[in-house]
């Protein structure tokens, strides 16, 4: 019970971090749209398995496995009565934000590529949409103008002498 709490106490001080990258809110945005987007996924799943086409049934079946693994990556305590998800869950937030960028971006694209109705663009695209958010995230944050203004082409500084322009 002790390693439990201290893990529960390792991961409230990571994420409350005032050293960290992203401010706290971005980082519950992100985890808040993949678990609503994991949630959606398998209720529009539900709705969408009446359907008369073989491609949206595949495509319905792959959007309710991937919200489910969303839900096991970013919620694990839903899944409590599995014994592997706490060691999934902890690989997953040991990985890099554009790994995380990446896995959601593909699991929310290939459902809708796959059938195009409102059920899979509903379901897969909140997933998709937290893909984006990790993505964002990954390319960190935006530089100041003087960062900016060193970094880029001279001729665009706006200490260049432009006298001579009629």
């Amino acid at each position: 019970m002790g390693a439990a709490a201290s893990g529960v106490s390792t991961q409230m001080q990571a994420e409350h971090d005032p050293n960290a990258a992203f401010p706290w809110w971005v980082r519950f945005l992100a985890k808040g749209v993949a678990i609503l987007g994991g949630f959606l996924s398998l209720f529009f799943g539900v709705l969408g398995l009446i359907t008369l086409s073989a491609t949206c049934m595949v495509a319905i079946l792959l959007q309710m496995t991937a919200g489910a693994l969303v839900i096991a990556l970013e919620a694990p305590f839903c899944c409590q009565f599995v014994d592997f998800i706490e060691k999934i869950a902890r690989f997953s937030e040991s990985r890099a934000l554009w790994h995380k960028a990446a896995i959601y971006g593909i699991m929310g694209l290939i459902p809708i590529f796959l059938c195009i109705e409102l059920n899979t663009i509903l379901g897969s695209g909140t997933i998709f949409a937290s893909g984006v958010i990790y993505g964002f995230m990954a390319l960190g944050k935006k530089a100041d103008r003087n960062n900016m203004m060193a970094a880029g082409d001279p001729a665009w500084s706006p200490q260049v002498n432009q006298s001579n322009i009629p």
